[in-house]
């Protein structure tokens, strides 16, 4: 199934939590599939997005940043996710894409166009979206127990609080590229 949507990012977040409770593969014992994507904006330069499970548990979490509200625009949204194949989702504006992609088979993942095995790392940053200018630095963050998202909070915001570690790891890939 191939959805595309239209909406500013701020109004997205109701959006997201719904594609991300949508379930369109059932997961058999033991399987890994992708189901649903989320995102929410973290800060005036930093937002998300995961692809989760049936379960509503991400299984790939990254997060872009980019000049201050290079979010704050209207956005496209496109995914497919079928049983037995890979689960892929994009936001697209005129400022950028942002992409994800998870082999369900392989559980190899790819963040923007750069290939990674989900056993070695599952959260990463990716830098300098939104400047046409400069091409987009990838940084793996690790391995991490990806939370769901909760009634009052989104995923990618349960993961900062849970791991103040990975919001080190921002701060200072951030203060690397001034």
């Amino acid at each position: 199934m191939q959805r595309h949507s239209r909406l500013p990012f701020t109004l997205m977040l109701p959006a997201f939590l719904l594609l991300s409770g949508f379930v369109l593969i059932a997961g058999a014992e033991g399987n890994f599939t992708v189901s649903g994507v989320g995102g929410y904006p973290i800060s005036s330069s930093i937002t998300s997005m995961w692809l989760a499970s049936p379960d509503h548990r991400p299984l790939l979490m990254a997060y872009f940043h980019g000049p201050d509200g290079w979010h704050n625009t209207q956005w496209k949204i496109g995914s497919k996710f079928e049983k037995g194949k890979p689960g892929w989702a994009e936001f697209k504006s005129d400022r950028a894409t942002l992409r994800l992609w998870v082999d369900t088979e392989t559980r190899e993942a790819e963040v923007q166009s750069s290939k990674f095995k989900l056993a070695e790392n599952n959260t990463f940053l990716v830098l300098h979206e939104g400047e046409p200018s400069v091409s987009p630095e990838i940084v793996p963050l690790g391995v991490f127990e990806l939370p769901a998202s909760s009634k009052d909070k989104p995923a990618s915001v349960l993961l900062l609080e849970t791991h103040p570690e990975i919001v080190d790891k921002i701060k200072k890939a951030i203060a690397q590229t001034k």
